[in-house]
């Protein structure tokens, strides 16, 4: 029998061992790591954050109260800077940016019709974080996150002070929907829906049933959260659609 010599293993095991001992010492080795490029991430991501939170539970949350919308606009928000953040190390055109915001902004939840409230939000926030994420924190970037807000301020508590919602009525006393009873209508729908009816748009009537489809607008209470979902129904079945 051929005596086999065991003391000096084969070459190819030793660059293996070596191969496998340098990733080992990479992998735990913090000095691989550039700690100032990692601040700078968490920084401006945390900005970010705070900027996409100010315009989402200060000025959207307070008036429509829906929650899933809120956290959808925070995680999109999230993903969209990142996105943008680590693409714009590959020299990226801004149009690429565009293009992402424009993508993003155009998508539509399959399930349900997104209200243009929640629409306007999802593209600010969007928004937001393309600018947030293709840019250096300096001042004019610190500038115009400042000016969204300072607008926000203005249109939601300035211009637009009370909140409103709207509700589809399906309405039996079609003699009330005349212009010169309206406020006879309104008196009746304030009674049965036990809201401040503001006004009130008469759509479809269907003179075969003595119905008719309206539109009221009124004054939710604080704690409630308004019925902005009835919109999309009104206009599926065109009861508004000329």
């Amino acid at each position: 029998m051929a005596d086999f010599d065991l003391s000096t293993p084969p070459t190819v095991a030793d660059e293996e061992i070596a191969a496998v001992e340098s990733v080992n010492e990479n992998l735990f080795d913090l000095s691989t790591f550039d700690l100032s490029a990692s601040t700078t991430l968490c920084i401006q991501f945390l900005f970010n954050i705070v900027m996409c939170s100010a315009v989402i539970w200060l000025f959207y949350y307070p008036k429509g109260r829906r929650k899933d919308f809120a956290t959808t606009f925070m995680l999109f928000s999230a993903a969209v800077f990142l996105l943008l953040h680590f693409m714009g190390g590959v020299s990226l055109d801004i149009t690429v940016g565009l293009g992402l915001f424009m993508i993003f902004g155009i998508m539509r939840y399959r399930t349900e019709m997104v209200p243009i409230r929640e629409m306007t939000y999802l593209f600010l926030t969007i928004a937001l974080s393309v600018v947030n994420g293709i840019n250096n924190l300096d001042d004019k970037l610190i500038l115009a996150n400042a000016l969204l807000i300072i607008l926000l301020l203005v249109v939601e508590y300035v211009v637009i002070r009370r909140r409103e919602a709207v509700r589809l009525v399906c309405y039996e006393r079609i003699e009330l929907i005349q212009p010169e009873r309206r406020d006879e209508l309104i008196a009746d729908l304030e009674r049965r829906l036990g809201h401040k009816v503001l006004r009130v748009d008469v759509g479809n009537v269907d003179f075969l049933r003595d119905v008719a489809f309206l539109k009221v607008y009124y004054r939710p209470q604080r704690s409630e959260a308004p019925m902005n979902d009835t919109t999309m129904k009104i206009n599926e079945k065109n009861s508004f659609n000329a």
